[in-house]
């Protein structure tokens, strides 16, 4: 009797507890949908954050990618070229735009990444020799006559003292598209402003305009000139077996050198028809022949460190800087001379053109190895703001 009594009373409390359970394991069930539901939202939360702090820090990587474009862009192209510009790679985009402020550069670069950006900004201070905007430059005189001969510049010419232009007075022309400037005076002609009674003058055309009534600019600035770290292209002659320690006459030879340069520890002579593909150091250069210097690598330089640059005969360059530390002179009888670059010299150039075709083309030329008027670097960042 006992026991069917506890039996009864065991089935009497599971009936009367049956209604209770289903709430009990609903409400359970929810609290694990909602925990589950919070969990998922924490994750997601984190991985949106790790995601963005992952996208800014591309975004920054990107923009200083846009920093070194701009620092390589002024290298190769120089101070006053520069302008804004975009650029993008696999993972994203930069901006680059300059500011001038009080004499300050500033460089500033904008990454972006899957809409995430960050912006990186560099100050730069420019000391680039001011020669290099010059076609043709000099640290005293200029002195140009075409005589019987056709003569083109393309490109700004500037003395620290005078310059003087001649051309006539038969079929010989001297044309210049640029601006021609002097620290002290610009004379077209035999004599100082005589326009058209002056027969040497009438050949002489600025921009279109001869006579004396073409726009000259004196008492101009004086320009900077570039030096030169002379050991670095020694030591790269050295290594790659390019130096010559005495005085050399290359005829009909083609110089490739491995590193970009010859380095001549004397004088040097061109005869008959030779080519340059590079660049080539000498204490004095002397073209009687043909030379043709084709741009290869970023050292394309025909440099007399310790004298003059004497052109003969013929010269092509294809983009170099021409630069003598005393004086360039080119005397040409039935020649033929195109060059594409930048000739400068720390003391005078003279042409003396006759019977010859003379095209000069400025490009601009930004040499390896090369520092500003005082052994600095041609530019330096003062600053970098990330």
């Amino acid at each position: 009797m006992y026991i069917n009594g506890t039996r009864n009373i065991m089935k009497g409390l599971l009936r009367s507890n049956t209604g209770s359970v289903l709430p009990i394991v609903l409400i359970f069930i929810a609290l694990i949908a909602l925990n589950t539901i919070s969990l998922s939202t924490v994750l997601q939360r984190d991985v949106r954050l790790i995601r963005r702090i992952k996208d800014v820090e591309q975004a920054r990587h990107i923009a200083e990618a846009g920093i070194n474009h701009a620092l390589a862009d002024i290298k190769a192209n120089g101070f006053t070229a520069r302008s804004n510009f975009t650029g993008s790679m696999d993972t994203g985009s930069y901006s680059v735009t300059y500011t001038q402020s009080g004499g300050r550069h500033l460089v500033t670069s904008v990454g972006t990444v899957s809409g995430v950006s960050d912006t990186v900004s560099a100050e730069i201070k420019d000391n680039t020799p001011t020669a290099l905007n010059f076609f043709s430059a000099s640290g005293n005189d200029i002195r140009i006559n075409s005589l019987v001969a056709g003569a083109r510049i393309v490109g700004d010419i500037h003395a620290n003292n005078n310059v003087y232009l001649k051309s006539g007075p038969l079929i010989a022309y001297l044309y210049i598209t640029g601006r021609v400037s002097a620290t002290d005076t610009v004379k077209e002609g035999t004599r100082y402003d005589q326009g058209s009674w002056d027969i040497w003058d009438n050949h002489v055309v600025i921009n279109g305009d001869s006579n004396d009534t073409a726009t000259v600019y004196e008492d101009e600035d004086r320009v900077t000139f570039p030096t030169f770290d002379f050991t670095k292209y020694q030591q790269l002659a050295e290594d790659s077996g390019d130096y010559y320690d005495t005085d050399q006459e290359f005829d009909g030879v083609s110089l490739s050198p491995g590193n970009g340069v010859v380095f001549v520890d004397g004088n040097v002579d061109f005869r008959g028809n030779c080519t340059l593909n590079g660049g080539l150091v000498a204490d004095r250069i002397r073209i009687i022949g043909t030379l043709t210097v084709n741009k290869s690598g970023t050292r394309n330089v025909l440099m007399a460190r310790n004298g003059n640059v004497g052109i003969f005969g013929r010269l092509y360059t294809e983009e170099a800087l021409v630069y003598a530390s005393q004086d360039i002179i080119s005397l040409e009888l039935l020649a033929d001379i195109d060059i594409n670059g930048i000739m400068m010299a720390r003391r005078d150039i003279v042409m003396w053109n006759f019977i010859t075709l003379i095209d000069y083309t400025y490009a601009y030329v930004s040499p390896s190895d090369m520092l500003g008027e005082d052994g600095e670097a041609v530019f330096e960042v003062v600053s970098f703001n990330q």
